[in-house]
């Protein structure tokens, strides 16, 4: 279980973005033409990567890793823009090169396993991300992504272990408090499952983030029939994000369930009104109890 000690929040990094050298130099008698090439090809690269025009940093990069295979900035640097645009397998064999020339750095084998989780590589992903780890414990979207692969696997507990360490590693990051406390929801812990995702609410940047721990701890509470709670976290989920329909349902059927009749014909209608998420099984759920409302 997470806990986390009342302190100053920290400043959390946000989540990983293009992660671009300065431009590199050659010079040397060492240095070959081909070698000299690759990083003017790569540079030009980097410069249209940050400039958000991937398809000429991708064909700049891959000259660059083509005139230079042991360019490992250049493979990391393409494996970042592929990475940027899905590309995942394209990303793998990328940061596999970067990898084979710089096998010390962790970051590298972190984007590696990275890109074959995405890629639907598990087992390489993990192998990775374990060699990751080894490099650098801290590195909390590390353990996130072990977690996700173990509980995949079915290793639940063992997931668990990896998503609490994300979450003291990082309490900003909220996407590990999300999946530990769904774990425990599933689990039945239910006090478990409010402890950590009311850490989460406490820490959680992204606001996408904190609208669904919200909405986790609500379906928590309306566990424990705590339907005051339940409805407050429904609240606080739609206050987070506008558009959370989801939480509009839930938080319909929670006033309803502590007898508030005029709240939960407001959130109900809502919810039908705004098309109900397109699940014709919830809309009718919310028809349902509207209905039952208006003959009480």
């Amino acid at each position: 279980m997470v806990q986390l000690s009342k302190r100053t929040r920290r400043s959390i990094t946000p989540a990983l973005v293009l992660v671009l050298g300065a431009a590199a130099s050659c010079t040397g008698m060492t240095c070959d033409q081909n070698k000299k090439e690759s990083i003017v090809r790569m540079n030009a690269g980097v410069d249209a990567a940050k400039a958000r025009v991937s398809d000429n940093a991708e064909k700049e990069l891959e000259a660059a890793t083509s005139l230079d295979q042991t360019n490992h900035l250049a493979a990391y640097s393409l494996g970042q823009v592929y990475a940027e645009r899905k590309k995942w397998d394209k990303a793998a064999d990328a940061f596999t090169l970067a990898v084979k020339n710089n096998g010390d750095d962790p970051m590298y084998h972190y984007k590696l396993g990275q890109a074959l989780f995405e890629a639907k590589k598990l087992d390489a992903a993990k192998k990775e991300l374990d060699r990751a780890i080894a490099l650098n414990k801290r590195l909390f979207k590390a353990h996130w992504y072990e977690g996700k692969i173990l509980a995949a696997q079915g290793k639940y507990r063992e997931a668990a272990n990896e998503w609490t360490e994300t979450c003291k590693l990082n309490p900003g990051f909220g996407k590990a408090f999300i999946d530990l406390g769904r774990l425990y929801y599933q689990w039945d812990f239910l006090q478990e499952a409010v402890m950590v995702l009311q850490n989460g609410g406490l820490y959680a940047r992204d606001a996408d983030d904190q609208t669904n721990i919200y909405y986790y701890l609500g379906m928590a509470f309306d566990g424990l029939k705590q339907y005051d709670k339940a409805a407050d976290a429904y609240l606080k989920a739609i206050e987070t994000q506008k558009n959370n329909i989801e939480a509009r349902l839930q938080a319909g059927m929670a006033f309803a369930n502590k007898g508030d009749k005029d709240k939960a014909k407001k959130y109900l209608s809502e919810f039908v009104k705004m098309g109900g998420g397109n699940n014709p099984f919830n809309v009718q759920a919310a028809q349902d109890r509207l209905a039952k409302l208006a003959a009480e």
